[in-house]
């Protein structure tokens, strides 16, 4: 299946540099694993403050987060959405779980994906399916899994 997709990467913050090539393998991974073969997709790198007024516009939740997602158009084989993340977020969870910021930031991308392809984790089973799927994507991408990463723990991470 020959694949093509668009992405488009704003970053939005200074202090922690973005690994647009793994954000761009991760997209393609999720996407191209999922059957998706076009697809668009807007990933947002931006600080606590930027997420936590996003989180509290459209999620109501009155404090940064790590990843929201925005759906736009699903189709059998076209996929497109936004994903905003907080890298200043992502590097304390890196700190505490012993593990770079550009790969925490990149599980954020695969979490994003994975809403966007319609997976949830607001029940305990689905939240296990996404860790199963966040595992195997990352390893896909040759970066190791830390199971307690925020993703992984957080409730809805996404506008779904």
């Amino acid at each position: 299946m020959s694949s093509d997709y668009e992405i488009n990467l704003s970053n939005r913050q200074t202090e922690y540099p973005v690994p647009q090539d793994l954000f761009e393998q991760a997209v393609q991974a999720v996407f191209s694993g999922e059957g998706y073969s076009r697809g668009e997709v807007g990933i947002a790198v931006v600080d606590n403050a930027e997420i936590h007024d996003c989180n509290v516009q459209f999620l109501q939740h009155d404090y940064p987060t790590d990843v929201i997602t925005f759906p736009m158009e699903q189709s059998e084989d076209f996929l497109s959405g936004e994903i905003m993340l907080s890298a200043q977020y992502a590097a304390e969870e890196a700190r505490q779980h012993g593990w770079k910021t550009e790969e925490e930031m990149t599980l954020y991308v695969v979490h994003g994906c994975l809403h966007l392809a319609g997976y949830d984790d607001h029940e305990d089973a689905d939240r296990q399916e996404m860790r199963r799927l966040e595992k195997h994507y990352l390893s896909k991408l040759g970066i190791a899994y830390a199971d307690q990463s925020s993703a992984a723990s957080s409730p809805s991470q996404g506008a779904t």
